[in-house]
C-alpha cells in the first residue's frame, strides 16, 4: 500500500497520530498487505519471465521494425518498479507482523529508521510507476502521430532514455523533497500540526492526479488517429477496420479505468486526512470511511498486473 501517511507516522512524539499508528499497524491490516504483495510479486515475476519464441518468430522479429518496441520496454520497466515497491510492502508487513516493538516510541529507534527507510522505498518506486504509466501514454501518442507524418518512431532508443530520466529522475526528486520537508529540521521528532506533511503528500498525489488528467487526453487524441492510419495502410475503411478502432479505444479506456480504480482511494484518503478536524478517530463515520479507503488502497498493488494484461 503506497501512502505518505505511513511515512509521516515514522516521526516520534506526536500524540495525535499515535491512535492511527496503532490502528494501521494491527495484524489484520498487515496480513491483507502481505497477501496482496505476495499476489502482486508472483504476478509481476510471471510477466518478467522470458516468453517462448520459435526460431522463425525470432528471425521475423529481428527483421521487422516494430514501432511499438519502446512500449514493450516501458511496460517491462513499469513491472520492475512495481515489483520493487511490492517487495518493500512485503518486507514491511513481515517485520511488523513479527513483533510488537515496531510501534513508535518517545525517541528514535532502529524501528523508526526502518519505518522511514521502507516507507520512502515504497513511495519512490510507486511514484516511478506513475511516471512510467504516463510515459506509455506519451509513447502511444507519439507513435500514432508519427504514422501520420511525424518522423519520431525511428528514435525509440532516445525516447526510452528520456522516459528513464523522467520516471526515475522525477521519482527521486519528489520522494527526496517530500522526506526532506517531513523530517527537516527536527529530525525524527514530529512537528506540530499538519503543515510539515503537505510537501510529502503533494509529492505522492500530484503525479497520480496528473496521470489521471493527462493520460485520458493523450489516449483520446491517439485513438482519433487510428481511423486515418487504417485508411492509409489498408486503403479501405470497412466494418473490420471499425471493429479494430473500437478495440483500440476500448483498450485505452480499460487502461485508464484500471488506474483510476486502483489509485482514486489514495487521493480521496489524502483529501479526507487534511479535511478532517482531528486524526484521533473521535468521529466514527469519518474514521470508518478512512479505514475502508485504507483497505481499498491495498488493491493498487494489483495495478501493474492488470494493466500489463491490458497493454499486451
Amino acid at each position: 500500500m503506497a501512502s505518505p501517511e505511513l511515512v509521516s507516522f515514522c516521526c516520534v512524539g506526536d500524540d495525535h497520530l499515535s491512535g492511527w499508528v496503532i490502528n494501521y499497524q494491527n495484524s489484520p491490516y498487515n496480513i491483507v498487505c502481505l497477501a496482496s504483495s505476495v499476489f502482486s510479486i508472483v504476478g509481476t515475476v510471471v510477466q518478467l519471465l522470458p516468453k517462448r519464441v520459435t526460431p522463425a518468430e525470432s528471425m521475423r522479429l529481428r527483421r521487422s521494425r516494430d514501432p511499438f518496441t519502446s512500449q514493450k520496454k516501458i511496460v517491462m520497466w513499469l513491472i520492475v518498479a512495481d515489483l520493487l515497491a511490492c517487495l518493500g510492502i512485503f518486507l514491511r508487513s513481515m517485520v511488523w507482523l513479527a513483533g510488537d516493538d515496531h510501534h513508535l516510541k518517545d525517541s528514535a529507534t532502529p524501528a523508526t529508521v526502518f519505518c522511514a527507510f521502507i516507507g520512502g522505498w515504497i513511495q519512490l518506486f510507486y511514484i516511478t510507476t506513475y511516471f512510467w504509466t504516463f510515459c506509455y501514454a506519451v509513447d502511444v501518442f507519439i507513435i500514432m502521430k508519427g504514422f501520420n507524418g511525424l518522423r519520431c518512431c525511428q528514435y525509440n532508443i532516445s525516447k526510452l532514455w528520456v522516459y528513464h530520466v523522467i520516471s526515475w529522475g522525477m521519482a527521486i526528486v519528489l520522494t527526496g523533497e517530500g522526506l526532506t520537508f517531513l523530517f527537516y529540521p527536527s529530525g525524527w521528532e514530529c512537528e506540530d500540526g499538519k503543515s510539515h506533511l503537505v510537501p510529502n503528500y503533494l509529492s505522492t498525489y500530484i503525479p497520480i492526479v496528473l496521470v489521471m488528467i493527462l493520460n485520458p487526453i493523450l489516449y483520446i487524441s491517439s485513438s482519433r488517429s487510428v481511423p486515418s492510419i487504417l485508411k492509409s495502410r489498408r486503403g479501405k475503411y470497412t466494418d473490420i477496420e471499425r471493429a479494430i478502432v473500437q478495440s483500440v479505444r476500448l483498450k485505452f479506456f480499460n487502461v485508464v479505468l484500471v488506474f483510476f480504480a486502483c489509485w482514486i482511494p489514495n487521493v480521496l484518503n489524502g483529501v479526507l486526512i487534511f479535511a478532517g478536524d482531528k486524526l484521533t478517530g473521535q468521529n466514527f463515520i469519518y474514521q470508518a470511511v478512512v479505514h475502508i479507503l485504507w483497505y481499498m488502497m491495498v488493491c493498487n498493488k494489483r495495478h501493474t498486473k492488470m494493466s500489463v494484461n491490458l497493454l499486451f
